[in-house]
């Protein structure tokens, strides 16, 4: 594959990404019903098909931007306005065709409050001073929900993200990226995410690293225990195998972050 520039691949990506690249599949027939349920098709499913329809696939040679920064975890990024690309340092990791998926973006970065279930979770505690691309990558005395730019706010749940997202996870990255982005929400041991600080069983979102979703949790596609939870992201320990979403915190900015859905 032809190497793209670092610099022009920076320039490029938000028109490139008119044309969307899968890297989770979408939902099948089996779980359309939910997606039905939720409002996401009209016309018997004529409206979501014209999208998927309409839009080619195009190959970026990510490896080479990786190979430039010097890691394989870094994603390359669309910049822009924090309140037009959802993250509050103004760089989006996920969902990075911003004009498809204007409401929903996968922002990178760390976290040092532990938790995504209550109040203090799920408000900024930094001054939205964080991301992976600010002066505070590692989210010193941040929340989760400090990744997010003002007028978004941390996505609660799988239908918070189906509301911003017609296709779920579908085109969340480009082939070969490693992340996971969350939601905030848990899930009860048997595995059904609903959102409610009672339910603290696993991280459930988007992405490429983790297990696969539940069918219980549409329209999210990866989930992670606390076995999953190495590097960056820190779940607890086997004492917490039922506890991960009140535990979680994230010690730097690579491997993802969580999914920002406008307000």
């Amino acid at each position: 594959m032809t190497r793209i520039p670092l610099g022009l691949l920076l320039t490029l990506v938000p028109a490139l990404l008119g044309c969307r690249v899968y890297s989770v599949g979408l939902p099948t027939d089996a779980t359309a019903g939910d997606f039905v349920g939720m409002g996401l098709r009209d016309s018997g499913g004529a409206g979501e098909r014209a999208v998927v329809d309409a839009l080619g696939e195009l190959a970026i040679d990510a490896g080479a931007y990786r190979s430039e920064v010097g890691g394989a975890a870094d994603l390359a990024p669309v910049i822009g306005d924090p309140n037009s690309v959802g993250c509050s340092d103004g760089t989006r990791e996920g969902f990075r065709d911003v004009t498809n998926w204007p409401d929903i973006a996968g922002c990178a970065g760390g976290w040092t409050s532990p938790g995504l279930l209550d109040l203090v979770a799920r408000s900024p505690r930094c001054g939205r001073v964080s991301g992976n691309d600010s002066i505070n990558p590692n989210g010193d005395e941040c929340s989760a929900a400090d990744l997010c730019a003002l007028n978004w706010h941390a996505c609660v749940d799988g239908p918070d993200v189906a509301r911003r997202s017609p296709t779920g996870c579908e085109s969340l990255g480009l082939p070969g990226d490693q992340a996971f982005f969350a939601v905030m929400t848990g899930a009860s041991p048997q595995g059904v995410c609903y959102s409610d600080p009672s339910a603290t069983n696993d991280l459930h979102g988007c992405g490429s690293i983790g297990q696969p979703e539940s069918d219980w949790c549409p329209p999210l596609t990866r989930r992670m225990g606390f076995a999953d939870c190495t590097g960056v992201w820190q779940c607890g320990t086997v004492d917490d195998s039922l506890d991960e979403a009140s535990k979680v915190y994230k010690t730097g900015p690579s491997l993802g972050g969580v999914l920002c859905c406008r307000d």
